[in-house]
């Protein structure tokens, strides 16, 4: 009961009065008993001396059974009220209770007692005993009424609010452990099945957020007045609480991650594929055991990289925890690195060959472009064709390309390797072969007697080559010297090698080493004709003194202007020198795609040297590019 409520359990008590002594009453008539065999006479002669109580007992006693049943009712009602008050305080009982009684009482009492109003009872008394009905009635509906129902139900609310959170907070760290024991892993399942993380994740967070919601209503039961709305909403927090299960939705996500996870596990696990640089997939079934091949934790045998996907399904469906999955994915994907890398690393040397052949094939497809000689049709015949059976072509060169990519496919990197560096070697032949013969014209227009022909060119090249340079020149006659290191020629005016000499492939010379393997010829290369021939040092003997050529006419080329000329007098000592002079010239006028024409005016002070870069091209580029290609070449 609550402590506020005693004014209303005194009207309660008040208008129980008059209904427990009907219920006596109602009692003895029931029973046969009278006030005197009950042992009431002497309480009752006292109220019977009072006419309106004497006429009132007579009327009762030829009553009905019927009415005195229902004073029995009454008298029940108005008990029940008590109790759903001051016991289970059910607010809707006691009222229901009350209003019963109330309105039984008052209709049963004056049907009852009607006939008192014609009998002889001063009316003080009568009007007094009428008055009892609405004076009981009053004080039944006054007591339910103003009983404090709202405090008792928010205290009653209050109590259970506690209970509540507890099972809030015990029912989230019940799904957090299980959702952690169970969904273990799950950042590195996330590279496999990213839609299944993100729906796992989702649904665990919408899980907890109807925990906070009911935390949230929880603390907004606290803060309700009325007591009614309180009841109700807690009453609304414990079905939402009762409709959650915290295991049922980890097995709902598992099942649904479950499916998602083996769709991944499948499509990304399915098939192991590399791809080389060339975008075309290896065979990895040709690499050793120890690649091809690899044990997963937790499954059984080692299997082969192309099958795991099975092992890894197998444990996604058998498994209590995903963590399991996620430790075999990580095992995989870090042989996988492994594989990549292996594999990354055998092929870096053949793309790097192979790179280098085309480079230099694309080289001699300039050089061949930019030459306008007599004998270029055979040029294309040997140097492209490859029409001679004895002698390799670009055409050769490529088909070599073509084996070494598809050894590197099939994981045979060794032979791959070798394969496309002996053509990178051959393509260095040609565009050297090139280089030589596109100094020849030049070289017989200045009527020199020969040119020496460097080392790393096969003889037979240049034997294929020469009758078609004789075809080309009127009055000319060309051959390969005995020892197959220099190309003659013969005027018809009678001046030969014997007159004097002149190489005018000396960007081609060879290194000493090789120089001096030819037949004992000497490193050095002559100038001139007839009798006038001056001997000019190989590149080789000056290369340092060409570099610091190469830089000064790169810094002083201003890439505003189309021609560049220098003054001699105005170059540093060790640059104005004419074997540094005759070395720069004749290197970058080889280099057609670079500059249009290159002219040394003298190769001794007073005197220019002039550049004039090829169309599209700056002076400012082309001197960089020359004096990296020279670099290339002779350091």
């Amino acid at each position: 009961m609550s402590r506020t409520a005693h004014g209303q359990t005194v009207a309660w008590g008040a208008a129980g009065i008059p209904l427990v002594v009907a219920l006596v009453q109602t009692l003895l008539a029931l029973f046969g008993y009278t006030s005197n065999s009950a042992g009431l006479t002497p309480i009752a002669d006292p109220v019977l001396s009072i006419p309106v109580l004497f006429e009132a007992a007579v009327v009762f006693k030829d009553s009905s059974a019927v009415v005195m049943g229902l004073f029995l009712l009454i008298a029940l009602a108005w008990g029940a009220q008590g109790g759903a008050m001051l016991i289970v305080e059910h607010r809707e009982a006691a009222y229901g209770a009350a209003t019963l009684s109330a309105v039984l009482f008052f209709a049963l009492f004056f049907g009852v007692y009607a006939p008192l109003a014609s009998a002889d009872i001063p009316l003080i008394q009568l009007g007094a005993f009428y008055a009892v009905p609405v004076c009981a009635a009053a004080l039944q509906l006054y007591a339910v009424a103003t009983y404090p129902w709202n405090e008792v139900v928010l205290e009653e609310t209050g109590g259970d609010l506690g209970r509540l959170e507890a099972e809030v907070a015990n029912e989230r760290s019940a799904f957090d452990a299980a959702f952690d024991a169970r969904f273990e892993g799950l950042e590195t399942l996330s590279n496999v099945a990213p839609g299944g993380v993100r729906d796992v994740r989702d649904g665990a967070e919408e899980f907890r957020d109807r925990l906070d919601g009911i935390d949230d209503d929880i603390e907004e039961i606290r803060t309700m007045s009325d007591g009614e709305a309180a009841r109700a909403a807690r009453a609304g927090v414990e079905s939402e609480l009762a409709g959650l299960d915290s295991d049922a939705r980890i097995e709902e996500l598992a099942d649904g991650f479950q499916g998602a996870l083996a769709s991944g596990i499948r499509t990304e696990y399915g098939e192991f594929v590399v791809r080389s640089e060339y975008g075309e997939r290896y065979r990895t079934v040709n690499l050793p055991t120890n690649h091809r091949e690899l044990s997963i934790p937790g499954g059984g045998d080692a299997v082969h990289l192309d099958h795991v996907d099975e092992e890894l399904e197998s444990l996604a469906r058998t498994g209590d925890s995903f963590g399991a999955v996620a430790t075999a994915v990580e095992a995989v994907d870090e042989h996988r690195q492994r594989v990549r890398a292996h594999v990354r690393e055998r092929e870096a040397p053949v793309v790097e060959a192979i790179s280098t052949a085309e480079d230099r094939l694309d080289t001699l497809d300039g050089q061949l472009d930019s030459m306008d000689v007599p004998f270029g049709d055979r040029l294309g015949e040997v140097l492209v064709d490859g029409r001679d059976p004895d002698l390799d072509g670009a055409r050769d060169v490529r088909t070599e390309l073509d084996r070494a990519r598809d050894s590197l496919h099939e994981c045979q990197f060794d032979e791959a390797r070798s394969t496309a560096e002996s053509a990178a070697e051959g393509a260095a032949t040609l565009v050297t072969t090139a280089e030589l013969l596109s100094t020849l014209e030049a070289s017989i227009d200045a009527r020199h007697a020969s040119v020496s022909i460097p080392a790393e060119i096969p003889d037979g090249y240049i034997e294929a080559i020469v009758p078609a340079i004789r075809a080309g020149y009127d009055g000319l006659d060309a051959t390969v010297a005995a020892g197959g290191d220099r190309i003659s020629f013969t005027y018809d005016d009678g001046t030969d090698e014997a007159g004097g000499s002149t190489d005018a492939g000396a960007a081609h010379d060879t290194s000493p080493d090789d120089t001096a393997d030819r037949s004992g010829r000497s490193d050095a290369v002559e100038s001139g004709t007839g009798r006038e021939s001056v001997r000019v040092a190989s590149p080789e003997e000056v290369v340092d003194g060409v570099l610091y050529a190469f830089r000064e006419f790169e810094d002083g080329a201003d890439g505003d202007d189309r021609i560049a000329q220098f003054r001699l007098e105005d170059l540093p000592d060790s640059v104005a020198t004419r074997d540094v002079l005759v070395n720069v010239e004749r290197f970058a006028g080889r280099q057609s795609d670079l500059f249009e024409s290159v002219d040394l005016q003298s190769p001794e002070p007073p005197g220019f040297i002039e550049f004039t870069p090829a169309d599209g091209e700056s002076i400012e580029r082309s001197m960089s590019t020359a004096h990296r290609r020279f670099r290339e070449k002779y350091t």
